[in-house]
């Protein structure tokens, strides 16, 4: 049921239907309402109106708002068009669920349906004075609703296909989901080293990438079971059929018989989520680096924003990471390996590396980032991002055809190493100090 409940959720969040459907629902309560409320009052009316009137304003109504839908529909398909072509196609996701699109797209729609649902109910049923002013009071209450949403669209639609526009949602997802049980391993234990030798296996079971995983189940199953389940993969792993994901021991017949128990707890689908996925914003961004630095769009300083923007993240990575909410021991029988600093780095800044390097200017910002990610002071990070400067100072070298601009970047990767030096000797230092007896 978790794992359907996750397939059910991901496919609501990106459907545009979901609330048009209920406004459908709502025009048709309203209209059974109306219809009813005029049998129960017989008072007096601020406004009276008659059946050809109702029904005059509603039709006008309906064909208004039956071409700014299709107008704004048209608009939200080119944006993500524009968006897969200009950033990268994983951000189509984001701007189709947006909720500041959707709620704008189902007020259009959900005026359109409102009318077409009050013009037949005034010609399929016999309304009464009360039955017309309750369904002229609905229409009232929902041209106030679209003028407000049209004003908030103009100022939204202009900006949606934009590459800033991208780069803010990608960066938006990637900096919801740096919680402290996503950075840590969701209350169970971390462990670096190799599963044990005498154990259950459990394999996927499905081709696809991890996308989240049920750790309180998970929990439950091996409590109900007796054993310790050490998992393999984290969210944004990709998997086959055959690949393990999950050691059960101690090993018993019980436990052989429920390992495929495991697979109800761990989502797998074919593409990533943001919703446990720390590395998958960061990607999204580096993709969409990437695609600014090809030749076909030549675009450094969105790079160079980008950039900046995976320093942020980062950031705040390491900050939720030194949180003790990050380490605390919620289900004491679940395993989880570590997200480690090198395979951030390394999927952060790669592709950057590599088609920037012909661009001083993006190189000497990369160098930059480096240097300022090693002051986070954070031994794993320093050591991936020495690695990753030596690769990106390689890379430069290699495509830049000025001298003057690599010995720029040389000096900066050079500051690099210095940062990374300075820390190593303050720990031996310290570390000299600690063992000094007084």
């Amino acid at each position: 049921m978790w794992r359907l409940w996750i397939k059910i959720r991901a496919y609501l969040g990106e459907q545009l239907w979901m609330r048009p459907a209920l406004a459908s629902l709502i025009s048709i309560a309203l209209a059974a309402a109306a219809l009813y409320m005029g049998r129960l009052y017989e008072g007096p009316l601020p406004i009276e109106l008659s059946s050809e009137a109702l029904k005059d304003l509603l039709s006008i109504f309906a064909s208004s708002m039956l071409a700014v839908a299709t107008f704004s529909v048209s608009a939200v398909v080119t944006s993500v068009a524009s968006v897969s072509n200009s950033a990268t196609p994983r951000a189509a996701r984001l701007i189709l669920s947006d909720h500041t699109t959707q709620n704008v797209l189902s007020s259009f729609i959900a005026a359109f349906i409102y009318s077409i649902v009050g013009i037949l109910a005034l010609e399929a049923f016999p309304f009464d004075r009360v039955g017309r002013f309750i369904i002229f009071s609905g229409l009232a209450i929902i041209v106030g609703w679209v003028l407000a949403a049209f004003v908030h669209w103009i100022d939204h639609v202009t900006k949606l296909g934009r590459v800033e526009t991208a780069v803010d949602k990608i960066s938006h997802a990637a900096s919801v989901a740096l919680i402290p049980t996503n950075v840590g391993s969701w209350g169970a234990h971390i462990y670096a080293g190799s599963p044990p030798a005498a154990a259950a296996v459990v394999a996927a079971g499905e081709v696809g990438y991890v996308t989240s995983l049920n750790v309180r189940g998970l929990q439950e199953l091996a409590t109900d079971l007796d054993v310790a389940i050490y998992m393999t993969v984290r969210p944004g792993d990709f998997v086959d059929t055959m690949s393990p994901i999950a050691y059960l021991t101690p090993v018993s017949a019980a436990v052989r018989q429920r390992v495929e128990d495991v697979q109800k707890h761990v989502a797998v689908d074919v593409s990533r989520a943001h919703d446990q996925d720390i590395r998958f914003g960061l990607v999204s961004l580096a993709e969409t680096a990437d695609r600014a630095l090809s030749s076909a769009i030549n675009d450094p300083g969105t790079a160079i924003v980008i950039l900046g923007r995976q320093l942020g993240l980062i950031t705040k990575w390491v900050e939720v990471l030194r949180s003790e909410e990050t380490r605390e021991i919620l289900y004491g029988s679940i395993y989880i390996p570590p997200l480690t600093a090198a395979e951030i780095v390394r999927e952060s800044f790669t592709p950057i590396a590599r088609d920037g390097a012909g661009a001083v200017e993006v190189g000497i910002k990369l160098q930059k980032t480096l240097a300022a990610l090693i002051r986070l002071d954070e031994q794993e990070l320093t050591e991936a991002a020495v690695e990753m400067s030596d690769i990106a100072l390689q890379l430069s070298n290699h495509a830049l055809i000025s001298d003057v601009h690599k010995a720029r970047i040389e000096e900066v990767a050079k500051e690099v190493n210095r940062l990374a030096n300075a820390r190593s000797d303050a720990e031996r230092n310290l570390a000299a100090n600690d063992g000094v007896n007084f």
